[in-house]
């Protein structure tokens, strides 16, 4: 560890040129957890190659389509093992407004070309679908889907 103590120092002296939030919000995740403060310096300096990476490879569709894949993809991987029946409901519900929300992006690809901030606004809609505080693909699938398109697809049967 001593070994290392010229280069904590050099970090040490770039933190204290942060602004004050940035400093603040340092000092409540070294509170939370007992690592020192370079080493979460180093570790978000280190993830910028790795976005740009990413950036590159795909550019901002990439990134959305990772936003609205990654998370719910792992929290339902979860929910399949999970006993209750509560966050298998949630996850197949934000799979089927995913789903309709891409095949009517795709149909759509004119209009949508010209929307300004297209990619943030659908980024957005993701996360208000996949967020626990918001469970908007349970209200979406409640408003919209349920009422006007079920009825169609699910038909009960005469006896």
């Amino acid at each position: 560890m001593e070994m290392l103590k010229p280069v904590t120092d050099v970090i040490e002296t770039y933190i204290e040129k942060f602004p004050p939030p940035i400093k603040e919000q340092l000092a409540k995740l070294e509170e939370k957890s007992p690592a020192f403060k370079p080493a979460y310096v180093v570790g978000g300096v280190a993830l910028i190659p790795f976005f740009l990476v990413i950036y590159a490879l795909g550019g901002f569709k990439l990134v959305i389509n990772l936003v609205g894949f990654v998370y719910p993809a792992f929290k339902s991987f979860k929910a399949i093992e999970s006993k209750s029946k509560d966050d298998d409901t949630q996850w197949l519900t934000y799979w089927v407004v995913y789903g309709v929300f891409n095949i009517m992006e795709h149909a759509m690809a004119f209009v949508v070309m010209m929307i300004p901030y297209y990619g943030l606004f659908k980024m957005g809609f993701l996360i208000f679908c996949y967020h626990p505080n918001t469970m908007g693909a349970t209200r979406i699938y409640t408003i919209v889907l349920k009422p006007y398109v079920v009825p169609y697809i699910v038909r009960e049967k005469k006896e």
